[in-house]
């Protein structure tokens, strides 16, 4: 795989897709817009399979998610898959799926990202997954890290606002639901196909990505009983701190459940 510089267009390696909604999301439309563009990062917007767009055959096709998710979730989720099938059909060796609640690393994105894509070249394999983001404010143990290590095996995904994924492994999660249908949250369903395909997942340490719903900056469109930025801001900061810092002190390895 060919390296990218810092500031150099990945669009040139990998494309790059944005989840997001046709209306009502101006605040993140706006993030993103102003974010990637200040990184000089091309990305597509995926927008099919709104909440008003999903009707009973679609519900059928996919075995009737409706009987243990919100709409909400349903959307989400084929809003991935919409993204897994761009990637799968690309010509790219993989790509990039973003939720459009994320806040990029100004300075280290590039870099870090070079690093762990040269690292998965290294293991000579054309199937895995990358998360990115410190989603659920989830973490390498620092007990577990190693100098000139940034991906590092994990057994679920830490959340699907932000992740790389290989070709292969879009492809093959492309078809896995659409036999199998789903009946968890993307980020579980994530987790469960990918487990269920044999594919890798990675955690890149450090992270490069922060998930804006979770510690403050967005109010969630997903979550339920959201109690107000400045609440969500706080609680995400005691999690990051128990479970980057405390958990490893007792030999709590959130990678695996």
């Amino acid at each position: 795989m060919n390296l990218l510089t810092a500031g150099e267009s990945i669009q040139m390696k990998f494309p790059v897709y944005v989840i997001h909604v046709r209306t009502g999301a101006d605040d993140r439309e706006e993030s993103i817009i102003r974010q990637f563009g200040g990184l000089n990062i091309p990305f597509e917007w995926v927008l099919d399979y709104d909440i008003c767009e999903i009707n009973g055959q679609i519900l059928n096709k996919y075995k009737n998610p409706e009987k243990n998710l919100r709409l909400d979730e349903i959307s989400c989720c084929l809003k991935h898959k919409s993204a897994w099938e761009k990637i799968g059909e690309s010509h790219s060796d993989g790509g990039l799926i973003f939720e459009d609640d994320v806040i990029l690393d100004k300075r280290d994105f590039f870099s870090h990202f070079n690093i762990a894509i040269e690292e998965f070249a290294g293991l000579g394999s054309d199937v895995g997954c990358i998360c990115i983001g410190d989603g659920c404010a989830m973490h390498v143990p620092w007990t577990k890290t190693r100098r000139g290590i940034h991906i590092y095996p994990a057994g679920q995904m830490r959340a699907a606002d932000s992740y790389w994924i290989s070709r292969k492994a879009a492809r093959l999660l492309n078809h896995w639901v659409d036999d199998h249908g789903f009946s968890l949250p993307a980020d579980h369903l994530l987790t469960k196909s990918l487990n269920n395909l044999g594919v890798p997942i990675f955690w890149l340490e450090p992270t490069i990505v922060r998930q804006g719903s979770h510690d403050g900056v967005f109010k969630s469109t997903i979550q339920l009983n959201d109690e107000g930025i400045l609440h969500k801001k706080y609680e995400f900061l005691i999690k990051k701190i128990r479970r980057k810092y405390i958990y490893p002190l007792f030999g709590i390895d959130p990678r695996y459940k």
